[in-house]
């Protein structure tokens, strides 16, 4: 039948994706003064351009259909990409730079 396929098949993916940078950036929050500087502003970087990179292309190759599929996102693939940059932006104040 048409529509009755999951509307959200790269969700799942996604988010574990997310919390694996977040993870990454927690991680470097804590021991980020202590790395070399270059390796810090790859990680801190390539990071934040992965976990925006994956949210967009979640959004864009599986559009938000319906408010429930809009509903789930909100509670799972949103706040998992807003802590990803803000882990970011925590990391870049204890470094002192951006």
């Amino acid at each position: 039948m048409i529509g009755s396929g999951d509307p959200t098949p790269f969700d799942g993916y996604a988010l574990v994706v997310l919390c694996l940078l977040g993870a990454a950036l927690l991680v470097g929050c804590v021991l980020g003064p202590r790395w070399g500087t270059s390796t810090a502003t790859f990680v801190r970087w390539g990071a934040l351009f992965l976990a925006i990179a994956v949210t967009a292309a979640v959004l864009i190759l599986t559009p938000t259909m319906n408010g429930s599929v809009g509903a789930g996102r909100l509670i799972t693939l949103w706040p998992a990409a807003i802590t990803a940059v803000v882990l970011f932006l925590v990391w870049s104040w204890r470094l002192g730079h951006f």
